[in-house]
């Protein structure tokens, strides 16, 4: 694939080859298989052994867990252009958590072999990889805690505002208003509750003036007051 020259060279291959060349990203996207994948698409699932790091380049995957019950509890949510998995460099290992498309996808596949060929021959690319897995252990731990610790209306105006991506500014009052796409099951999934208690809760929010249902998705127009919410103010 030809690179623009005023692109950053890591652009195509991820966040955790941003330290090499144009000629080193090259040569490491040629060599890592691509596929195509459905919205829906199942990477991985708990119990199930770590063969791949997986490199997503287009597309957004979910990562979560599923009670016995069958609830899913969702860890997290990773965009293009990133890895996501766990590294793959011990055979005995496998999966604690489940991965899924959210879109269709495009993604790379690095076996044991080809990351370890990496790794060894770029060292630059072995500290990006820890930070970005420790990154995303400290995400999920994160919302694992906020789960713990907060209130369902605490949780879910952070993933409003988080999904809104438009925090609000203290320059800028009132915000301007954001617009959220998901479904009352996926903002459940998202902050460990139930869909009945999210449309409940959603319900408050309508009533207290910080969100307005429309037929496009969830407008937010109190960014402040979903913040303070947030803050236990």
């Amino acid at each position: 694939m030809a690179h623009e020259s005023a692109s950053p060279p890591s652009q195509a291959v991820g966040d955790i080859f941003r330290d090499l060349s144009q000629e080193q990203c090259s040569l490491i996207e040629a060599a890592i298989p691509l596929a195509t994948c459905p919205s829906g698409h199942h990477f991985y699932a708990p119990g199930e052994p770590c063969e791949h790091l997986f490199l997503l380049k287009q597309g957004r995957v979910q990562i979560y867990k599923l009670s016995s019950e069958g609830r899913m509890l969702r860890l997290g949510t990773v965009e293009a252009v990133t890895v996501f998995g766990e590294i793959p460099l011990n055979p005995q290992k496998t999966h604690t958590n489940a991965a899924e498309a959210i879109t269709p996808c495009t993604v790379g596949y690095l076996n044991a072999a080809l990351l370890q060929t990496i790794l060894q021959s770029y060292p630059q690319v072995t500290r990006r990889l820890l930070e970005v897995m420790g990154q995303r252990i400290g995400e999920m731990e994160t919302r694992l805690g906020d789960i713990a610790f907060k209130s369902v209306p605490q949780r879910l105006a952070t993933t409003l505002l988080a999904l809104a991506r438009t925090p609000p500014h203290p320059d800028q009052l009132p915000p301007p208003p954001a617009v959220v796409h998901a479904t009352h099951q996926q903002l459940a999934e998202m902050i460990g509750s139930y869909r009945e208690t999210v449309t409940r809760t959603i319900g408050e929010f309508r009533e207290d003036g910080m969100i307005r249902i429309e037929d496009d998705g969830i407008s937010l127009i109190n960014q402040e007051k979903l913040q303070q919410l947030i803050n236990g103010e």
